[in-house]
């Protein structure tokens, strides 16, 4: 296992805590940097290792890095050896050998309890696999069985079995010897969950918190010219990894859709890793506005730091979270918040909801062109006072803060 520091601890040492994560996609690196940061800021002498695959390692230098530049025993970070790596092929073997993997290092650091970072593909296996050798606490990211309550749910048959089998299993979950505590992003699920399943296990919210990088005049200014933005454009932006869910393909199509007048007015402005499946139908389409349209559209096909990332929405006028059907929290809502900057939003789920209770925004039906472009003539004409309530906005960011997070972690790995 490779390692950034030792690996073993003495008896009566601090209370070790290991946090497990296989993924590298999304939003999964963020979680440790800022994970890492809060914990050496407010947790020592108390330690948590992260236990990480190899390509971690080569994805992510920049968080190992920072890791190790906190040059404190209290934080590590240690990768699964290459063979262990190559066995993590597969649906379910992959989350059966994961579970192994995790119950193995558990034992191997000794650790004092246990966090599955991402823990939806996980609930089968600690369901029905080996037992873990300490307390395990899971960060469940995409409950759904709640959404039957919530405005604009109109699920298929497909949903609705989805959401019985999620409820089903974390029913089951929650009556594990070794549940510790089960995390959400969404309080809706949290408080649902409460008052609604039998458990002895606690279920709490967790803050959707990421480091936070302030941002200059100078660094906006020079990435404005950097992406050649034309003066006068209303810039509305979608960021992330641009796979079908983002919903590019439909932003595209609901934009080509506005009147002259509003499209002279309108930059699009789309960032992130292009999925291949859909690749060469959003190069395509960007082309055919560039051509036949008023639009001005710039595409940056490109992996964005997390450090350079709220430069993006400093510099937005609007903020896209129009994606397609989406499970879950979305940090957009929060970086959007943060940055003074209103969203038009899907109006399915948890972050439609979230956008119509907070005052985050407008909200629109991104399946269907029409209301999509709609939404879009909207946060373009319309001045950003009367798109969303900026003190209610600013709250919000601040209920998904670094101290929010700091005091959540306090509160589950010192007692």
């Amino acid at each position: 296992m490779k390692s950034s520091g030792n690996l073993q601890t003495t008896d009566g040492g601090p209370q070790k805590t290991m946090a497990f994560e296989i993924e590298t996609g999304g939003h999964h690196a963020s979680y440790i940097r800022n994970f890492a940061q809060q914990w050496s800021e407010n947790l020592k002498p108390h330690q948590i290792h992260f236990v990480v695959t190899p390509d971690f390692f080569q994805k992510h230098s920049d968080v190992v890095e920072l890791i190790e530049s906190l040059q404190t025993e209290a934080v590590q970070i240690h990768a699964i050896t290459l063979t262990e790596n190559d066995q993590l092929k597969g649906g379910l073997n992959r989350i059966f050998k994961g579970w192994n993997l995790f119950c193995k290092y558990a034992s191997q650091l000794k650790v004092d309890r246990g966090l599955l970072m991402y823990s939806d593909h996980f609930q089968i296996p600690m369901l029905i696999g080996q037992a873990s050798p300490c307390p395990v606490s899971c960060i469940y990211f995409r409950p759904t069985f709640h959404y039957g309550v919530l405005e604009n749910y109109h699920p298929t048959w497909k949903q609705r079995l989805a959401a019985w089998r999620k409820k089903t299993i974390v029913k089951q979950l929650l009556k594990l010897k070794q549940m510790d505590v089960l995390f959400s992003l969404d309080s809706l699920a949290v408080d649902f969950i409460k008052n609604n399943f039998s458990t002895t296990a606690s279920v709490r919210q967790l803050p959707d918190s990421f480091v936070r990088y302030q941002t200059t005049e100078e660094q906006l200014a020079e990435l404005r010219s950097e992406l050649q933005i034309e003066s006068d454009r209303k810039v509305c932006m979608l960021l992330g990894v641009m796979d079908s869910r983002k919903g590019p393909i439909q932003l595209l199509d609901a934009a080509q859709l506005l009147p002259e007048n509003l499209q002279k007015k309108l930059c699009l402005l789309l960032v992130g890793s292009l999925h291949a499946e859909i690749k060469d139908e959003v190069v395509k389409k960007v082309a055919d506005l560039q051509e036949k349209t008023s639009i001005q559209v710039v595409l940056k096909d490109a992996y964005v730091s997390d450090t350079v990332v709220q430069r993006y929405y400093e510099l937005s006028d609007v903020a896209l979270t129009t994606y397609q059907r989406h499970m879950g929290m979305s940090s957009a809502l929060i970086r959007a918040a943060l940055a003074g900057v209103p969203v038009l939003s899907s109006d399915y789920g948890l972050m439609g909801e979230l956008v119509k209770r907070e005052k985050l925004g407008i909200t629109v039906d991104t399946e269907a062109p029409v209301s999509f472009s709609d939404g879009l003539a909207a946060v373009i004409s319309q001045p950003r006072e009367k798109l969303f309530d900026a003190s209610r906005a600013s709250k919000f960011a601040s209920s998904h803060s670094a101290a929010a997070l700091a005091d959540s972690l306090k509160a589950w790995a010192v007692r």
